[in-house]
């Protein structure tokens, strides 16, 4: 069982439209737990503002800096950011990053074995960044930038990662270089109830960029959020992942996430993903609300295998409490079931 309250949080502040370009930090507590971890526990504050000159009617920057360390003495440092500019022409999206962590491994493919589970170490800086222009109403392209330097991975001599063919498990650059396209016509950032948000991107290494390895890989992350009556909503999630032979290990494709509440972190690794989530959420009382939810997901060694591959599936309800009426900020709390178990997940914001 897993129970965690996420860092990786967004908060808007409600501000007057004479103060628009007025700046406030909120400082909050962290506090998470996970089996690869122990206990952690840290801060985190976040900044949120609009640039001078931006009107009121455009989205609330912000910037958090987060601080976590864990009783298995790991570190985590993080720094994601959105800024928005010029009434919303301009998006820069991303994340300064440090960690010390652990990630599990399974094995390779949708038949990995629950008992070959095993842990392994890893330090890495990480540069996330997007930038995008709007070239029409909710129409945005972007240019991409992703670094992470993986050093200090501890792997077990005789364990099954050591004997696996993989690249980058021992270390290593990842420098990539992208492009995005992005539709975004959602009513509401936090807690859409309508409209669409699709995010495309296409990745390739960069050798003279320090990249210690050679792949390309490309994603989709399609949603669609339908008011049904009153505040029931139906949202949908489609996601896929396409990633080239050369592919290190910490960039595979995976199934255990929130796209598949239920399964352990990285339960399923591939080059391929391919996964549906649907969530039926409904009002209960006054700030409390509820959610039914279901998953079914794949990963493969190529794109074809995804159609004929084995299905997983998880499902499983949550329960939400407003924190933020005016933005629809949500703690979240979800129990999700799969084939192997259960997992509890205690966050803010929804899955997507």
């Amino acid at each position: 069982m897993t129970l965690c309250i996420d860092a990786k949080i967004s908060a808007q502040t409600v501000i007057d439209s004479t103060k628009a370009s007025k700046a406030k930090l909120t400082p909050l507590p962290v506090a998470f737990y996970l089996p690869e971890t122990g206990f952690g526990f840290g801060g985190l504050g976040i900044l949120t503002f609009r640039l001078k000159n931006e009107s009121f009617a455009s989205r609330q920057s912000s910037v958090q800096l987060g601080f976590s360390y864990t009783t298995k003495k790991q570190i985590l440092v993080f720094l994601p950011y959105e800024i928005y500019k010029d009434n919303n022409s301009w998006r820069g999206v991303g994340e300064l990053g440090f960690y010390k962590y652990f990630y599990n491994f399974y094995g390779l493919g949708i038949d990995s074995e629950e008992e070959d589970l095993e842990t392994y170490d890893v330090t890495y800086p990480r540069f996330r960044g997007t930038l995008y222009y709007e070239l029409m109403t909710n129409f945005s392209l972007g240019v991409s930038y992703q670094f992470d330097r993986y050093s200090g991975v501890r792997v077990d001599d005789g364990g099954l990662l050591n004997a696996t063919l993989i690249e980058g498990k021992m270390g290593g650059i990842l420098s990539n270089v992208g492009f995005n396209i992005l539709y975004d016509n959602r009513d509401k950032l936090f807690f859409p109830t309508s409209g669409y948000f699709i995010d495309a991107g296409i990745f390739t290494s960069v050798n003279w960029l320090g990249s210690s390895f050679d792949y390309s890989n490309f994603y989709l992350d399609f949603r669609k959020y339908q008011l049904i009556k009153g505040q029931h909503i139906l949202a949908l999630n489609l996601y896929m992942g396409l990633k080239s032979s050369g592919t290190p290990l910490f960039d595979l494709s995976y199934i255990g996430s929130n796209r598949t509440r239920g399964f352990n972190d990285r339960r399923f690794l591939g080059l391929s993903e391919l996964s549906l989530t649907a969530e039926y959420r409904f009002p209960i009382y006054k700030r409390f609300g509820g959610v039914l939810f279901g998953a079914s997901g794949t990963v493969a060694g190529d794109f074809d295998s995804l159609w004929s591959n084995k299905y997983v599936h998880s499902f499983g309800a949550g329960i939400r409490f407003v924190i933020n009426q005016k933005d629809g900020i949500r703690v979240r709390l979800d129990y999700g079931f799969s084939p192997e178990g259960g997992n509890l997940y205690l966050t803010v914001r929804e899955a997507f």
